[in-house]
């Protein structure tokens, strides 16, 4: 590995980590309005581990996650990505990225509630 990289990893893992742990609780704090709020709406989303995306299952009555994306974002202007771009075996699935505040998560949430696009089926 080139030296320089080698050499950033050791100052980063041995260096101040407050930085570390702001950021791991904003992402937290994030996933949790998300995914916490979305279950709370009766759509039962797990929680995102180590990383800041989220991963759900789509709505029943949703043939593809190229269908239920359009319709979200139609209905809501929530923007998520279909599962089926990441290949085969993401369909089904869409993605969500935890890269706006929490306020901003729980406002997709009331949105999505707001819809009434989990109740199609």
């Amino acid at each position: 590995m080139f030296y320089p990289a080698q050499a950033g990893a050791v100052a980063a893992l041995n260096g101040p980590q407050d930085i570390v742990e702001r950021n791991r609780s904003g992402y937290q704090a994030r996933r949790d309005a998300l995914c916490g709020g979305l279950r709370s709406i009766g759509w039962d989303v797990p929680d995102s581990k180590g990383s800041m995306f989220v991963w759900a299952k789509i709505p029943e009555g949703y043939a593809t996650s190229a269908e239920f994306v359009l319709d979200l974002m139609d209905k809501t202007g929530v923007i998520c990505v279909p599962g089926l771009s990441f290949g085969e075996q993401g369909e089904g699935y869409v993605r969500f990225a935890l890269v706006v505040p929490p306020a901003r998560m729980e406002e997709a949430v009331r949105r999505i509630k707001d819809s009434g696009i989990l109740n199609r089926a």
